[in-house]
């Protein structure tokens, strides 16, 4: 029997899950719900989809479905996603899992809770070079590894689509957007370590001024509360050591850097997981000599088919789903610590974040408040 597939949220990125699934023997997309119901009617058209819906609460009653993509916004990840796996279906979250630590953990209960598998779109993780780096560094590559560097760093790319320059709609800004992404990947070939303590502070240095050019297209400057640069420092339980920065807008010589560094007593590994120089590289020594190796001949795969081919391999008992939800809740632990620094001025204990949410609290609102620069502006 073939599987049934719902979609929630039929933006952008949906396509790319559309895409993956359509490309699996055996899997049909037998329905899609997006509040405007003109875009779930051209995405339906476009994949051949034969219901579609304005409320993903509906499509969950009324359709019989192994599984969901929840494609919807940041701040409506939480919601549907707990819904779906309270009625008996299989959840593929789009990044970042939440806008805060208690909408994750939230999630990750339901899931605990109903024995459904839950699973969040970090794709990185299904890069050829990257796998294959994961493997070697889990046979022992690097050695104790004690230092992490990430990058997620934009000269010029603010998106001038959707809402992700307004904090309420995102929770954040290239930290949660494309920070997420590497913190994610760094964390998976560091061990997923447990963080301990968060250190940060996040700017707003251009994404606010009239007269900013984003060649990513246009947005309301007066609607911009978020960063758009954020750095951070992690401890963890094992002693290791994270630094990260991500920017949407940045004086650096290059147009973006991704770089990954991972440092262990045996050996380092720099990855980038696109561009020119796009691929790993390998740095140790034996005696007095310096090794430096360029692993190359990787199979070259879209990596949101291959992750959307994983994740129909789990849903028929073929595989263990790779991105586990509890590592997402780490990743957005650190997130928030570092939103949390940066308003308090203080390094933050993971424990101080997520306290007992009260019944009056707005469930999609983040626990902090604007990005505020360094600098005032006339």
């Amino acid at each position: 029997m073939g599987l049934r597939i719902g979609i929630i949220g039929c933006g952008g990125i949906a396509g790319e899950h559309a895409r993956g699934y359509l490309s699996c023997p055996g899997v049909e997309i037998v329905a899609c719900a997006d509040i405007a119901i003109e875009r779930a009617q051209r995405f339906a058209a476009e994949y051949n989809v034969p219901r579609v819906y304005n409320d993903y609460r509906t499509m969950l009653a009324h359709e019989k479905l192994d599984a969901v993509s929840v494609c919807t916004p940041n701040y409506a990840h939480c919601e549907p996603t707990i819904a779906a796996l309270e009625a008996g279906i299989h959840v593929l979250c789009e990044k970042p899992m939440a806008i805060n630590v208690a909408e994750a953990e939230r999630m990750v209960e339901a899931a605990q809770r109903t024995k459904k598998m839950l699973t969040i779109g970090h794709h990185f993780r299904f890069m050829p070079f990257i796998r294959f780096i994961k493997r070697r560094i889990d046979e022992g590559l690097l050695g104790d590894i004690y230092f992490g560097r990430s990058h997620a760093l934009r000269r010029r790319g603010i998106p001038g689509w959707g809402e992700f320059h307004i904090r309420d709609k995102s929770g954040g800004g290239p930290l949660i957007d494309i920070g997420v992404h590497a913190l994610d990947c760094i964390l998976w070939l560091m061990g997923s370590p447990q963080p301990v303590t968060v250190s940060g502070k996040t700017y707003t240095m251009f994404g606010n001024r009239v007269t900013f050019f984003s060649a990513w297209g246009d947005y309301k400057r007066d609607e911009f509360d978020v960063e758009d640069f954020a750095a951070g420092f992690v401890r963890f339980s094992n002693g290791a050591t994270l630094v990260l920065a991500a920017s949407w807008a940045a004086h650096i010589e290059e147009q973006e850097d991704f770089s990954q560094l991972v440092l262990g007593d045996r050996g380092g590994v720099m990855l980038r997981p696109f561009g020119p120089s796009a691929g790993v590289r390998i740095q140790s020594s034996r005696e007095e000599a310096l090794l430096d190796v360029l692993p190359s001949g990787f199979p070259e795969k879209h990596p949101h088919q291959e992750e959307i081919r994983h994740w129909v391999a789990c849903l028929r008992g073929e595989a263990e789903v790779l991105v586990k939800p509890e590592e997402c809740l780490n990743v957005q632990r650190i997130i928030d610590g570092i939103y949390r620094s940066s308003e308090l001025g203080r390094e933050i204990r993971v424990e101080e974040l997520a306290p007992p949410r009260k019944e009056e609290e707005h469930p999609h609102r983040p626990p902090r408040q604007k990005a505020r620069s360094s600098r005032r502006r006339r």
